[in-house]
């Protein structure tokens, strides 16, 4: 069967035809933990017995799983077996074939499913920094595609992730209007789990009946690293030395990797450069949104520091940035040392090189 999306489930729990394979992932783990949550519920009740239920986590006895699934079921409708977050490469083949060959025969009154709300059904490639599935773990997923049902719960957009703020301010007497939800999803990006969290702090402040506002928002929530950096590229670009260490001093406290502020710090450059060579050229700077994945958040903020520097500022800039890395990555020397000297050459490029006030 082909891999559905999260409405189609909805439409499947609601008739209640149920399958007897299903396979949830995604990046968005909140989703996949939730569906989880609502699957078992429809097909083992709100308070599953021991009977008619087995939950097994990644590491197991094949022996047992073998035997829930063969289970049939006891004054109840269907057998549910769920399967948390398995690693199949952590099993020998032996036992991981036996698992393939479980899931494959799993039939009758028995409903499997083998679901990730905490992992990813993929495993990350440190070195060439991608996603790639792993021969036993990629057998599992093309054996569901083939005899069951898979879900995938992508990203949420932005558009998406401020209107389920809405709505779960809503759900708890408090108002919050687009634009403030906006500004949230602009602080902590799209991660439904982190939005809830903030949500339910901004919530308890505001008070049932309550309002949260944009200074709400600007007084209690953290905002994430990418923010922070662009806090700092607009610093030094605005050659406000004081702010620019103030921010970085505020990130090396909180303990963020040096390696990552270069790098977030690296990407809010080569935004910014992009943008203004765009508009240098005619184009709007959302026409970038063609060719990279961009969020109208990063757009505004690239647009808006690219009319206060040059063309010339921001290539000397990524050429410090890049020999930075470098040094990084080659040398013993301080890593926060290193940063600190790269900010103020920063701010010396943005001074003699960038526009003046």
């Amino acid at each position: 069967m082909p891999t559905i999306t999260e409405a189609d489930l909805k439409t499947v729990m609601s008739r209640e035809g149920f399958g007897n394979l299903y396979y949830f992932c995604g990046d968005e783990k909140m989703l996949v933990a939730h569906y989880t949550k609502m699957f078992i519920e429809k097909t083992a009740g709100k308070e599953p017995d021991d009977f008619n239920f087995h939950m097994f986590t990644d590491s197991f006895s094949v022996n047992e799983f073998e035997a829930a699934v063969l289970m049939l079921p006891f004054s109840s409708k269907y057998n549910v077996v769920v399967v948390k977050d398995i690693e199949m490469r952590s099993f020998n083949s032996s036992d991981a074939s036996r698992i393939l060959d479980i899931a494959s025969n799993a039939g009758g009154g028995t409903i499997l499913l083998f679901t990730f709300p905490t992992k990813s059904d993929f495993s990350d490639d440190k070195q060439q920094g991608t996603k790639k599935t792993k021969p036993k773990d990629k057998q599992l997923k093309e054996l569901v595609s083939k005899k069951g049902t898979i879900v995938e719960f992508k990203a949420v957009t932005p558009e998406n992730a401020k209107s389920k703020v809405v709505s779960w301010a809503k759900k708890v007497g408090v108002q919050i209007s687009p634009q403030t939800a906006r500004l949230l999803v602009e602080y902590c990006g799209t991660d439904l789990n982190r939005l809830r969290t903030e949500l339910h702090k901004l919530t308890a402040y505001a008070g049932e009946g309550g309002e949260i506002t944009p200074e709400t928002v600007e007084k209690l929530v953290t905002r994430d690293l990418e923010n922070k950096v662009f806090d700092l590229s607009n610093a030094v670009i605005g050659h406000r030395a004081a702010d620019a260490f103030r921010i970085l001093n505020t990130l090396l406290y909180n303990r963020e990797d040096e390696q990552k502020i270069l790098a977030t710090l690296a990407n809010a450059y080569v935004n910014i450069y992009r943008v203004r060579i765009a508009i240098k050229s005619g184009e709007r700077s959302i026409e970038l949104k063609k060719w990279f994945t961009y969020s109208d958040a990063q757009l505004r903020y690239a647009e808006r520091d690219s009319q206060k520097t040059t063309t010339a500022a921001l290539r000397k800039s990524l050429d410090a940035i890049a020999e930075t890395d470098i040094a990084m990555k080659s040398t013993r020397t301080s890593k926060r040392l290193l940063l600190e000297v790269l900010i103020e050459k920063l701010l010396i490029i943005a001074s003699e090189y960038g526009r003046r006030y």
